[in-house]
């Protein structure tokens, strides 16, 4: 679907579908409530909607931990739209709706909402209409699935997790990599067909109802724009019928920062590119075209990955002993070349371990408990870690107390050099804190450090090279416009590429800083790329409202609106109206806010503790995350003239 505001400034509201409450929906947001929220949208003159992503993610709350790339989530499914609801009788109906409002009942009026049982009533309820209506494979779906070739090996994907007590694929009794074959066989069999036919139909009643609803949407002079993860959790149709385009022997995450001393393993497979290109890269192309069924505009997540992404192995815990992939990695010849002989290489390389260390840290005893997981060096009372430990997550195994796997786990992280996939080394992230790299003599430091200095300009422009062919093959995919989540430690390759190929970058204004100048100042609103994406807040920050009271930089912020008063400590609605106002004159061609920012304008809607309107906190793992729910009805919001009003005069501050 094309893009229909080239070159025109947009505002716009971000939000979780699973947000919205309507009288209609039961639980959490469904498709069928996105026309009637667009035009709100219209009345409040927003022209875009920005969604998280909609697939179908299973047990997981986390929408970028999916099930399938390509399926809906069922929990979006207006139940009472479907055709073999409508034409239910009445005995089967009156039983459906005994269903319905029992649903309704449990799972309306609260703030936050119980993900689970979401997901069980709405499926029941599915699976109910779909039994008594005798639905199967109609030729409606014979012809869907002929258009759609990802809906048979998703429903047998599910079908068989029923099967397996929802079990992670890799712990089937079978746990091989799906083929066309094994699929075709499974799709046949008698005993999975009520389950397979179940999860099909799903998907064609929920690809009818989001377009629909799309279309809708666009109609009422709103683009809509969806977000496409760019990872798959390892446990997905994707990755069980795709093993030759991911590593699944490497782990994505990020490296350590101020806010994470250990990094991120995110758990998710990296991509195989080169599988991937002797594919002629026909994975996301099909990606592309599903989105482009339902969205003009799309959110590339972390697009850092399609340059180079933090791979670590998997069996690490943390994201310490990762490196960027691809790069240009140190050869051994390399290595050689600066002096290092193969003691040395190993020396950086691999943890060395004194019997005094070990004795002090495990006992005298360590011998007859975790020998096995040490070799000695010949003659020495020196000790590296034995094959049999490949990473964190064996020493963490160790039958020794937790402080002793603690202490063993730092020991294995202190080098200097890691292995790449290719057989090539790169430094580990804090190399310079090795404890034996401390001890080299200077000649050595110096040698090294250009020697990484040199690797790095050679893999910003591989990165360079990289990313621009993956991305024009996303742009000449379809119609849509790409708009990428640049955010994190960003190399110099990256907004060079964007801005070549068009594609948006983004901003968040407490981040907009210029953080290779002198005092890090922020960024001024009209110096924005004219090709980006504002955002006050994303997914996994604080609100602004949090944020501002409870975090630090607001004055900061409050002078780069144009403030030279003081700055207010609250963000009450006030205080909202103004920021969001001053945020308004960026020069960004889309400006979204949060709608939980936009809300904060209005004493009614804005709730009474910021932190519980937060959509996610990352690194944890709780009911809370991604169960946010609006205080108000679509109908209430509706009737709501005062923050429709103030919305409009935000709206009229955007510059063109």
């Amino acid at each position: 679907m094309k893009y229909p505001f080239t070159d025109q400034r947009v505002t716009g509201a971000l939000l979780p579908l699973a947000a919205l409450r309507s009288q209609t929906s039961i639980g959490c947001g469904e498709f069928a409530d996105l026309p009637a929220f667009a035009a709100w949208a219209v009345d409040a003159e927003l022209t875009l909607i920005q969604l998280l992503p909609v697939n179908d993610s299973g047990g997981q709350s986390s929408p970028y931990s999916a099930l399938s790339a390509f399926a809906l989530h069922p929990m979006y499914l207006r139940i009472q739209d479907t055709p073999e609801y409508v034409a239910l009788g009445a005995a089967e109906r009156s039983g459906v709706d005994a269903l319905i409002d029992a649903a309704a009942a449990e799972l309306d009026g609260v703030i936050r909402f119980d993900y689970d049982a979401v997901v069980r009533h709405k499926l029941a309820i599915a699976r109910a209409v779909f039994d008594a209506a005798g639905a199967n494979a109609t030729q409606e779906l014979t012809a869907f699935m002929r258009t759609q070739p990802w809906v048979k090996p998703y429903a047998v994907f599910r079908a068989l997790k029923t099967v397996n007590q929802e079990r992670a694929w890799t712990e089937w009794e079978d746990p091989s990599p799906a083929t066309p074959e094994v699929i075709d066989r499974a799709w046949k069999r008698k005993s999975l067909q009520p389950a397979t036919r179940f999860y099909a139909w799903l998907q064609l009643r929920l690809d009818q109802q989001f377009q629909t609803a799309s279309q809708q949407v666009h109609a009422a002079g709103v683009a809509l724009k969806g977000d496409l993860p760019i990872l798959m959790n390892e446990d997905s149709v994707d990755a069980w019928c795709n093993p030759d385009i991911f590593r699944n022997e490497l782990r994505a995450g990020a490296p350590p920062d101020m806010f994470s001393h250990e990094g991120q393993n995110w758990g998710f497979p990296i991509y195989d590119w080169n599988g991937l290109a002797q594919r002629d890269y026909d994975w996301w192309r099909s990606r592309l075209a599903v989105a482009a069924r339902y969205y003009s505009a799309y959110r590339i997540d972390h697009v850092l990955g399609f340059f180079r992404i933090w791979a670590i192995r998997d069996a690490e815990r943390s994201g310490v002993l990762g490196a960027f992939w691809p790069q240009h990695g140190m050869t051994y010849d390399d290595l050689r070349g600066i002096g290092f002989d193969d003691g040395r290489i190993r020396w950086l390389c691999e943890p060395h371990l004194t019997g005094d260390q070990l004795r002090s840290a495990l006992g005298p005893d360590w011998r007859a408990r975790v020998g096995a997981a040490f070799s000695q060096l010949a003659g020495e009372d020196l000790y590296r870690f034995s094959e049999t430990i490949g990473g964190e997550r064996d020493i963490e195994s160790l039958e020794i107390a937790a402080e002793q796997q603690a202490w063993l786990v730092e020991q294995w992280r202190d080098r200097a050099l890691v292995k790449l996939p290719d057989g090539s080394y790169a430094p580990t992230w804090r190399f310079r804190e090795c404890s034996r790299y401390v001890y080299i003599a200077d000649w050595e430091k110096s040698n090294f450090e250009n020697l990484v200095a040199e690797r790095g300009s050679a893999s910003n422009e591989q990165w360079a090279a990289h990313g621009h062919t993956i991305l024009s093959i996303l742009r000449e995919a379809s119609d849509m416009l790409p708009c990428a989540e640049d955010l994190g430690v960003v190399p110099e390759a990256v907004p060079r590429v964007l801005q070549q190929l068009g594609v948006y970058s983004l901003y968040v204004p407490r981040w907009a800083h210029y953080w290779d100048r002198e005092g890090q100042p922020a960024i001024p609103l009209h110096e924005y790329r004219g090709q980006s994406v504002c955002a006050t807040s994303v997914h996994d920050t604080s609100t602004l409202r949090e944020w501002w009271e409870r975090e630090t930089g607001r004055e900061i912020l409050w002078a780069t609106i144009g403030r030279e008063d003081p700055c207010p400590p609250s963000f009450d609605p006030e205080t909202a109206k103004v920021v969001l106002a001053g945020l308004a004159r960026c020069a960004s061609r889309i400006l979204v806010f949060q709608i939980q920012d936009l809300l904060a304008t209005s004493a009614v809607a804005a709730g009474t503790d910021p932190a519980a309107e937060r959509v996610n906190v990352p690194g944890t793992y709780d009911p809370f995350n991604w169960t946010w729910r609006m205080p108000l009805s679509i109908e209430e919001l509706v009737t709501m003239n005062d923050i429709k009003r103030t919305i409009r005069d935000i709206v009229a501050n955007r510059i063109s």
